[in-house]
């Protein structure tokens, strides 16, 4: 029963990571956390594979349409996998329910955002290509901080990565989305490196089926992003942030208040 159910949670995850670029590790987390009894650093671990390898198959779904910026997503990752690296080593030894108490608060500021974002879309300009030393910066230095948050809680950072391409940079939602995969592949990488020299105890039946989930879950994703509008996917993703970030905080809330 407890394969069927990681079956059937990575193929809901999958579909999100690939349609929506991000977001996966979000979901990932708290259902092995309080879904299949992890705790918060093994499943942070977990999700990392999760997602990463999942990501590498959905990019390849997203090559196949065009939809890949190679350039703007290796740059982003570069300075990402440094910051993955140094988020691994400075979460290892907090305590838990704070680090999750954290997270769902990032949850809510993320859904906010996102929510925002749908409800009054800005106006379409072009991207800024990376030789402007303005948009490298900016690349670099948002590159940055979403790594710091892929080591530090286990995710992918897509939340972060698709509104800085598309908010900040001026890529199309599409391709911001597929290159947010290729980022959030490195990240992870990068991060489950970091965290296999510190050591690595995992339920491996149970990841492998929700990796192979996820994996079919992310291709279904990345077909559907030119079918569906994309402020629909938004909004609907956002309000499904508000509800596990509502439940994480309640939970974690309840552990603290013990």
């Amino acid at each position: 029963m407890t394969i069927v159910a990681a079956v059937l949670a990575g193929v809901v995850v999958g579909v999100i990571l690939g349609a929506l670029g991000g977001g996966g590790a979000i979901i990932t987390i708290p259902v092995l956390a309080y879904g299949f009894g992890m705790t918060l650093g093994t499943s942070s671990t977990a999700s990392l594979i999760i997602i990463g390898l999942s990501s590498v198959v959905a990019v390849i779904a997203h090559a196949r349409a065009g939809r890949v910026d190679w350039g703007r997503g290796v740059a982003f990752a570069a300075v990402g996998m440094l910051g993955a690296a140094g988020g691994s080593v400075v979460s290892r030894g907090l305590d838990e329910d704070w680090l999750m108490l954290a997270f769902s608060v990032l949850l809510l500021v993320v859904a906010g955002l996102m929510l925002r974002r749908s409800t009054a879309p800005g106006r379409e300009r072009e991207p800024v290509g990376l030789r402007d030393p303005r948009a490298l910066a900016v690349t670099l230095a948002a590159g940055l901080v979403v790594g710091l948050l892929t080591g530090f809680f286990g995710v992918g950072g897509g939340f972060a990565i698709v509104p800085a391409l598309t908010l900040v940079l001026g890529l199309p939602m599409g391709v911001a989305t597929a290159t947010s995969l290729l980022v959030i592949a490195l990240n992870s990488a990068a991060a489950f490196a970091t965290r296999l020299t510190l050591g690595v105890d995992l339920d491996w039946p149970l990841v492998a089926a929700l990796t192979l989930a996820t994996i079919v879950g992310s291709v279904i994703g990345a077909r559907v992003v030119g079918r569906v509008d994309g402020e629909l996917l938004k909004r609907g993703f956002a309000i499904l942030l508000l509800v596990i970030a509502v439940w994480t905080l309640a939970t974690t809330g309840l552990a603290l208040a013990r």
